[in-house]
């Protein structure tokens, strides 16, 4: 009776299923760090499209109000992207040790069946 190990098999899926996730944390994280980035890039439009504004009435009254809300609000953004790119780096080193050990893996299966 010669029944075949497929541990190393398993263990390959296995790998590649852990390498996977890792790269679609990674994915979102680099998606939200592009979202904030193009919140940010709105923000800024937005307030360059008001400082163009030639009412002088309108600038009057709402000039400083304006600017107050866009620098609360790029601060707190700058801050949510600074949070991003942290998790966004944490994910990377992750990603790339799930790619190193599936790679590790691999080569010892491979290796197994030659």
């Amino acid at each position: 009776m010669n029944t075949r190990d497929d541990r190393p098999e398993r263990l390959v899926r296995i790998g590649t299923i852990l390498k996977d996730a890792a790269l679609s944390r990674l994915r979102q994280a680099a998606q939200e760090c592009r979202r904030i980035e193009a919140a940010i890039a709105e923000l800024d439009d937005e307030a360059q499209r008001a400082a163009i504004d030639n009412d002088i009435a309108v600038r009057a009254v709402f000039d400083r109000s304006r600017t107050l809300r866009h620098r609360e609000r790029r601060t707190a953004l700058n801050a949510e992207l600074a949070r991003a790119r942290a998790q966004e780096a944490l994910l990377m080193r992750e990603a790339a040790r799930a790619f190193g050990r599936d790679e590790a893996i691999r080569g010892l299966f491979d290796r197994k069946h030659r």
